[in-house]
C-alpha cells in the first residue's frame, strides 16, 4: 500500500461501510516508519472551534487602489467593514441551515448584494504565533479546508494552495465549479514560508456565479508536522511509458528534498527488501503541487520483456515507499488490457462509496484477467479537478501501482493542474490539446506491442489541431504498428445525456471524417456514462444496420467506436429515445462495467462485463482486413496502411498533412451550424427587453479560432432547451439545452464580426430566460484572431439595454473580416 498524507482523511478500506477502527488500522500501515498522529506531535494552530477570523463580506476589494492585488493578504489589516467570528462560515439561500453534505454553518455570511446577486468574493484573515523553537521543530504545516465554490489560500503573502481557481484573475469576481455541496481538500505549507512572530493566513472564497444557492468556508485544522518525522509519500501511480520497454511513475511527497526511484530485477530482492547493490537509480523531476506538496515524475526505461521488476520511490534521507513488483509483457506479441469508463470519484456525492465501487471493479477484473498489461481509462478520474480527497480515492487501488495506467483527460479533470501532476504521461504535445496555462491537458501518444495509441484532450475544441497532431504522429510512427487506436473523453457516438450537446455535435461533425481519412481502426471514449458500440462508421455515416454483428471487418475508411459506461457506479445517464442510427449496441443497466480487450495481429476482441457478476454486456471482434486498404500495395497484406493516405487521395504524400479543407465535413460550412428551418425559425427578442434580472448567463470561454462560446446557465435552467440568438444582427444558433451541470458550447456564425456581442437564450414563448455579453476579437489588419480575448458574463455589469449596437460600431464591428476556420 502507498503511504498517505497525514492530514488527509483517506478511505482505503476495500469493502463498503468499513468501520472507523478498520480505517485507522489501514492508515497505521500506510505511513513510512512508526509515526504518531499529528495531534500527538503538535497542537493545531487553527481549529474551527477556537480560531477567530476577520472577514469581509460586503463585496468590496480589500486591495482597491493598489497595484498588488494580494496586498491585503499580509501585514496590517486593510480598511473596510471587516467583522470577527469563529467556526465555519456559510449561507444556503440566505440561511444558516440546509447546507449540503452534512456541513454546519456556525457563522452566517451575507450572501447577497443590494442588487440581489451573490457576493462574488469573501475575504478572511487570521494569524498564529511561532518562535525560534517552533520553527526549528516544524518540518511543515498541513491543513484541511472545506469550501464552496473556489478557494485561494495565502501564508505570509505567498499563495500556498488554490482549489477551482483556474479562472481567478482578480480579487472580486465569480469563480469555481458550482458544485452542489462543499468540497473537502488538504494542503501543505513549507516551513520556509514561516517566520518568528505573527504569521498571517489569508483566504479568498469565490462564489461560482451570481445566483449560486450556497457558499461555505471552514478550516477545521492547520497542524505542524514534526521535523524529525520521515517524509510522507503518497499517490504513487505507474503510468504507461513511451513504449513497452518503459514505465512512468508519479508520486507526491510532503518533503521539498530531492527524491527519485529505484528499480531492480525482482529476483534480487532479499526477503522482499531492496538489495544494497545492483540497484538502478532514476532521479525525478518535481514541482509544487496544487495542494502545496511536491509532485515527482520518473521514468523506468530499458526494461526487458517478460520480466519481473521491483521498484520504490523516495530517498535515503526522506525514506522510501513500500516495495512494489510488476511484470513486463513480451513486447511485440499478443496482449490484453482493461478498458474502463468514468470512475469520476465523488460524482455520487459520496466519494467513499465511489471509491469502493472503483476498487471492486478493478479487483474483479484483475481476478478474471490477471495478465492484463494496461488499465485504460476513458477519462473523468475525479468529479472535482482540484479535489485531492477524490484523487486519493481514484489512486487507492493497488493495481494502479503495478499495472500501467493510461488516462484520458475528462471535462471534470481539466480545471486544475492536479491531473498533470498526478499522471506522468509520455510524448505530451506542447502545441496540441493544451487549452491554456491554468488548465491541464495536452495530446499524447505511445506505442505498445503492435499498436499506436493517440490520445486527444477533447476539452480543447480545436478538432483540426487534434487531427493535425494525429497526422504528424502517424507520419513519424505509423510504420511501427499494425493497429491505430485513437482515444478521447467526449464520446461522439453515444446515446445518453450528452448525445445532443452542441459541443458533441461539433466534435461529431469534425473528428470522425478526419479519423476515417487517417485510416484509424478503433476509437475508445467515455463521458456519457452509458455503453455504446457503433456500427462501422465511414466518417459520420454508419455502414451497417439491424442486428449487431459479433465480428466486424472494416473496408476502406471504416472505423469502430466504443463508449464505456461507469466503472465505479458513481453516476449513470439514461438512454435517450434517439433515433441513433450509428448505435449497433446500447446498454444502460445502472451497474459498473469494464471491457477486456484482447489484441493480436489480426484482431482486437472486446468483451464488456458487468462487474457485479461477470455476465456479458456485449462482445465484438474487430478483424483486420485480409487485403490492405491501400490499393497501391496489394502484395503486402502484412503492412499497415500508409498513414499519410486518406481514402479520397490514395496517392497522397504521407509526409504532407492532409488539407483540412478537403475533409468530408468542413467546420466552417453552413451544414455545421445548428439552425432551424427558415420558415420555422423563432423570432429574436428585442435587446431593449433585456433586464438585470435575466442577466444570469456566465460566459466561461470564447474560442475564436473554433468559433465557439462556452457558457453556464443558472442551475435552475440546467438541461432546459432554449432558442439561442447572438446579436448585434440577431442570428439564430439553434434550439439547444445545457448538460446537467448547466454547461453548453454553442457554434457561432462563420461570419461573426469582431467586437462585443450579446448572447440570449429565449423560451418557446419568446421571453428571455438568461443572457450575457462577450467579446469576439479579430485583428483588423490581418483578419485573424488575435489570441487575446476578454469576455464578460454574469460577473460584470451588462451593456445598457439597447446599447450593444452603438458600442459595437465604436469597436469597428463593420469589419468584413471572417474568422480563420481551422
Amino acid at each position: 500500500m502507498t503511504p498517505q498524507h497525514p492530514a488527509r482523511r483517506r478511505r482505503t478500506a476495500r469493502t463498503v461501510g468499513a468501520a472507523t477502527a478498520a480505517l485507522a488500522a489501514i492508515a497505521a500501515t500506510t505511513m513510512i516508519g512508526s509515526v504518531p498522529a499529528a495531534s500527538a506531535e503538535e497542537a493545531p494552530l487553527v481549529t474551527s472551534a477556537t480560531t477567530e477570523w476577520q472577514y469581509l463580506e460586503d463585496g468590496s476589494d480589500p486591495a482597491a487602489g493598489q497595484t498588488d492585488r494580494t496586498a491585503w493578504t499580509t501585514g496590517a489589516l486593510p480598511t473596510g467593514d471587516w467583522k470577527t467570528a469563529k467556526g465555519s462560515f456559510g449561507a444556503k439561500n440566505g440561511s444558516a441551515t440546509g447546507m449540503g453534505g452534512g456541513h454546519a454553518v456556525d457563522t452566517l455570511l451575507e450572501q447577497y448584494l443590494a442588487d440581489g446577486k451573490d457576493v462574488p468574493t469573501y475575504f478572511f484573515r487570521t494569524s498564529f504565533e511561532a518562535d525560534a523553537t517552533d520553527l526549528a521543530a516544524w518540518k511543515s504545516l498541513t491543513a484541511e479546508v472545506v469550501y464552496d465554490d473556489a478557494l485561494v489560500v495565502y501564508v505570509n503573502g505567498t499563495k500556498v494552495a488554490g482549489f477551482e481557481d483556474g479562472g481567478v484573475t482578480q480579487n472580486v469576481q465569480y469563480a469555481g465549479d458550482n458544485g452542489s455541496d462543499p468540497d473537502t481538500s488538504t494542503f501543505s505549507v513549507e516551513a520556509a514560508l514561516l517566520h518568528e512572530g505573527a504569521n498571517d493566513i489569508a483566504v479568498a472564497l469565490y462564489q461560482g456565479r451570481s445566483n449560486s444557492s450556497d457558499v461555505y468556508f471552514d478550516m477545521p485544522s492547520l497542524t505542524p508536522v514534526d521535523a524529525a518525522r520521515p517524509a510522507t509519500i503518497s499517490d504513487v501511480v505507474m503510468t504507461i511509458g513511451a513504449d513497452a520497454s518503459s514505465r512512468n511513475l508519479a508520486w507526491y511527497s510532503d518533503s521539498a528534498a530531492p527524491e527519485g526511484a529505484q528499480v531492480v530485477p525482482a529476483a534480487k530482492l532479499v526477503d522482499g527488501a531492496f538489495p544494497t547493490t545492483g540497484v538502478t537509480e532514476v532521479a525525478s523531476t518535481s514541482g509544487t503541487a496544487t495542494d502545496g506538496q511536491q509532485y515527482h515524475h520518473a521514468t523506468l526505461a530499458g526494461l526487458a520483456p517478460s520480466s519481473e521488476y521491483a521498484y520504490r520511490v523516495g530517498s535515503d534521507t526522506d525514506g522510501w515507499s513500500p516495495v512494489t513488483t510488476f511484470r513486463t509483457g513480451d513486447g511485440d506479441g499478443d496482449y490484453s488490457f482493461l478498458f474502463i469508463g468514468d470512475a469520476q470519484i465523488g460524482a455520487s456525492g459520496n466519494a467513499a462509496s465511489d471509491t469502493d465501487g472503483w476498487n471492486d471493479t478493478l479487483d474483479v477484473a484483475e481476478r478474471a484477467f490477471p495478465d492484463s498489461e494496461m488499465v485504460f481509462s476513458a477519462g473523468d478520474q475525479v468529479n472535482t479537478a482540484s479535489n485531492e480527497a477524490q484523487y486519493e480515492g481514484f489512486l487507492s487501488p493497488d493495481q494502479l501501482q503495478r499495472i500501467p495506467l493510461v488516462t484520458n483527460i475528462g471535462n471534470h479533470d481539466v480545471a486544475s493542474l492536479a491531473y498533470e501532476q498526478h499522471f506522468n504521461l509520455p510524448n505530451v504535445s506542447a502545441e496540441h490539446g493544451k487549452p491554456d496555462a491554468a488548465r491541464a491537458g495536452g495530446d499524447y501518444w505511445f506505442v505498445y506491442g503492435d499498436t499506436l495509441y493517440i490520445s486527444f484532450n477533447s476539452n480543447d475544441m480545436d478538432d483540426a489541431g487534434h487531427a493535425e497532431f494525429a497526422r504528424k504522429v502517424l507520419a513519424e510512427h505509423g510504420d511501427e504498428a499494425r493497429w491505430k487506436v485513437v482515444t478521447f473523453h467526449h464520446s461522439v457516438y453515444s446515446t445518453a445525456s450528452h448525445a445532443d450537446d452542441s459541443d458533441i455535435i461539433t466534435r461529431r461533425a469534425d473528428l470522425p471524417p478526419a479519423l476515417s481519412a487517417l485510416d484509424v481502426d478503433l476509437v475508445l471514449m467515455g463521458h456519457d456514462h452509458v455503453y455504446v458500440r457503433s456500427y462501422l462508421m465511414s466518417g459520420t455515416t454508419p455502414t451497417g444496420s439491424g442486428e449487431p454483428a459479433a465480428e466486424v471487418t472494416p473496408s476502406g475508411d471504416e472505423v469502430l467506436y466504443v463508449t464505456a459506461n461507469s466503472s465505479s457506479g458513481s453516476k449513470y445517464y439514461d438512454i435517450k429515445p434517439g433515433p441513433f442510427d450509428f448505435a449497433a449496441v446500447q446498454n444502460q443497466e445502472y451497474t459498473p462495467n469494464f471491457t477486456n480487450v484482447e489484441v493480436s495481429g489480426d484482431s482486437i476482441a472486446m468483451t464488456t462485463y458487468r462487474s457485479e457478476d461477470l455476465s456479458v454486456v456485449d462482445a465484438v471482434t474487430l478483424q483486420k482486413p485480409a487485403e490492405p486498404t491501400d490499393p497501391s500495395e496489394p502484395s503486402e497484406p502484412s503492412e499497415p496502411s500508409d498513414p499519410g493516405t486518406g481514402p479520397t487521395d490514395p496517392g497522397a504524400d504521407p509526409s504532407e498533412p492532409t488539407d483540412p479543407g478537403t475533409e468530408p465535413t468542413e467546420p466552417g460550412e453552413p451544414g455545421d451550424e445548428p439552425t432551424a428551418p427558415a420558415d420555422d425559425a423563432p423570432v429574436a427578442a428585442d435587446l431593449s427587453t433585456l433586464t438585470e434580472a435575466t442577466h444570469t448567463l456566465r460566459v466561461d470561454a470564447v474560442d475564436v479560432e473554433a468559433g465557439t462560446v462556452t457558457v453556464t446557465v443558472p442551475r435552475a435552467l440546467a438541461g432546459t432547451p432554449f432558442d439561442w440568438f447572438v446579436h448585434s444582427d440577431a442570428e439564430y444558433l439553434g434550439d439547444l439545452a445545457s448538460d446537467d451541470d448547466g454547461v453548453l458550447t454553442l457554434q457561432l456564425p462563420v461570419d461573426l464580426a469582431s467586437g462585443t456581442h450579446t448572447l440570449v437564450a429565449q423560451r418557446a414563448d419568446g421571453s428571455v430566460a438568461t443572457w450575457a455579453t462577450f467579446a469576439f476579437v479579430i485583428d483588423p489588419v490581418t483578419g485573424q484572431p488575435t489570441g487575446e480575448l476578454a469576455f464578460t458574463g454574469a460577473d460584470v455589469l451588462p451593456l445598457a439595454a439597447g446599447s450593444a449596437l452603438a458600442i459595437a460600431a465604436g469597436l469597428g464591428i463593420a469589419l468584413a473580416a471572417r474568422r480563420r476556420r481551422v
